[in-house]
């Protein structure tokens, strides 16, 4: 499977997280890999991916929040909070590069998103990037 396929599975578990809260979507997340996917290599990187989003949520919220001037995490889609999280994820804590991560997170918002959301999610993405440099 691709990793793009794979970050689209990581997409779906950290959206449930804005209905559920992180510890109930973690509490089913063998059932879903279960449901959804039988190659190990898979099934490790979406569980890495999903579970340091929700251990670093707080600092990636926080992120998130300085990029975001003038919107709360509260006003923004809930599809693109999880698009960005995992993004941010990947580019404060993962060893990719930024580039792709950005490029990702693109490609998950002009497949889940509005018309406006890719442009919103690079933009954002761009600022955490100079943050972190």
């Amino acid at each position: 499977m691709s990793r793009h396929i794979d970050r689209t599975h990581v997409f779906k578990l950290v959206f449930q997280i804005g209905f559920l809260g992180a510890e109930e979507v973690g509490n089913k997340l063998e059932e879903y890999l279960d449901e959804n996917l039988t190659n190990k290599d898979d099934r490790a990187f979406i569980t890495e991916e999903f579970k340091g989003v929700v251990k670093n949520l707080d600092e990636i919220d926080s992120a998130i929040k300085n990029a975001a001037i003038g919107w709360s995490l509260e006003r923004i889609d809930k599809t693109d909070i999880a698009i960005l999280r995992l993004a941010a994820y990947e580019i404060m804590y993962c060893d990719i590069p930024d580039a792709v991560a950005v490029n990702e997170a693109v490609l998950l918002a002009k497949e889940f998103s509005g018309d406006k959301a890719p442009g919103f999610v690079n933009g954002l993405l761009a600022h955490i990037i100079k943050e972190k440099s």
